[in-house]
């Protein structure tokens, strides 16, 4: 009678597990995590569930809890390379980009010619601002798979990073003709042209980006961006606001209100949002040289020099340019 027991428990953990993982595939994670935990009640040493469960969390919007369930499919099964690869994801997303690294080592030696697992690894090294390492890693993902627009733009990424255009740009023309509806592809190839003041061909850009992904905050906030150079300040202050709801804790979305504030002359309006920007990502240099013409323009030239200084230490070259022009005793 135990026997049949035991039979009959296992069943119904192994039922369960495979509806939660079809529940992932219906992108109805809630419903996942119902189902895993119903397993794991049944045996809780089962890795199978537990990673099941890590992943309908990460799917949830829920990171580091993902990260506790994958690291209890490990302790139970160290040689689970799935859930090492998953819980490297996890890391990905919470900015620990270091433990995203060590997790895909054990991934690499078993699968030595996976084209995402060299994607991923590229991406933690991009998140360390390891650009030359992060295109090796890229550039061994697209030799294994060289028909992937999502490579190429990772690529051209890293070109964007180094303030290579060309090189950028080139990478993003090969990701459209591989799959034009590379939303990040568009997006990207927006803020070059942003950056070398293309601002028509830009808008142009991040619209087709927003056309593929409506509402994505990212792309908003670089459209808003885009419409404060171009004058169209309610266009501009609508999209930013858009943003910020979806994605209040992105440093850039501040810096641009304080941008926005700034062309509008609202200066005190500019030093707040920037301050704020300034908060979240403390040494961002083109905030902290926005930050320092703010405070120019309102009469705080001692403070507006400070900023510039922090900018010029951080490579901003308008902010060596402001340091010399209107800090020099």
């Amino acid at each position: 009678m135990s026997f049949l027991s035991c039979s009959n428990k296992e069943q119904r953990q192994e039922s369960l597990i495979q509806k939660g993982y079809q529940s992932l595939d219906k992108r109805q994670s809630k419903q996942a995590i119902d189902y895993f935990e119903s397993a794991i009640d049944l045996n809780n040493e089962n890795a199978s569930a537990w990673n099941g469960l890590g992943v309908a969390h990460y799917q949830d919007g829920h990171p580091y809890e993902a990260i506790q369930a994958f690291g209890k499919a490990l302790q139970y099964n160290p040689e689970y390379t799935r859930a090492y690869y998953n819980r490297s994801n996890a890391f990905y997303q919470t900015g620990e980009y270091y433990r995203s690294l060590d997790d895909l080592e054990p991934v690499l030696k078993v699968y030595q010619d996976s084209a995402f697992t060299h994607l991923a690894k590229g991406l933690a090294l991009v998140g360390l601002k390891n650009y030359e390492e992060a295109e090796l890693s890229f550039t061994t993902a697209l030799k294994l798979d060289d028909n992937n627009a999502e490579i190429q733009t990772n690529l051209a990424a890293v070109h964007y990073y180094k303030e290579e255009y060309k090189t950028a740009v080139k990478y993003l023309n090969d990701a459209l003709e591989i799959n034009p509806q590379e939303a990040n592809a568009w997006n990207l190839l927006s803020l070059i042209q942003s950056e070398q003041e293309n601002f028509d061909e830009a808008l142009s850009s991040v619209n087709k980006a927003l056309e593929l992904q409506a509402n994505q905050p990212y792309y908003l906030n670089n459209r808003g961006y885009i419409y404060t150079f171009l004058g169209d300040f309610d266009k501009a202050y609508a999209d930013l606001r858009k943003s910020i709801v979806t994605d209040e804790k992105n440093p850039y979305v501040y810096r641009n209100l304080g941008i926005l504030a700034l062309k509008k002359g609202e200066f005190e309006e500019a030093i707040r949002q920037l301050q704020n920007s300034l908060e979240r990502k403390k040494d961002l240099p083109s905030a902290n040289y926005y930050l320092g013409e703010a405070l120019r323009k309102n009469d705080q030239l001692p403070e507006a020099c400070t900023a510039y200084v922090k900018s010029a230490e951080l490579g901003d070259e308008k902010g060596v340019k402001a340091l010399n022009s209107y800090c020099k005793e």
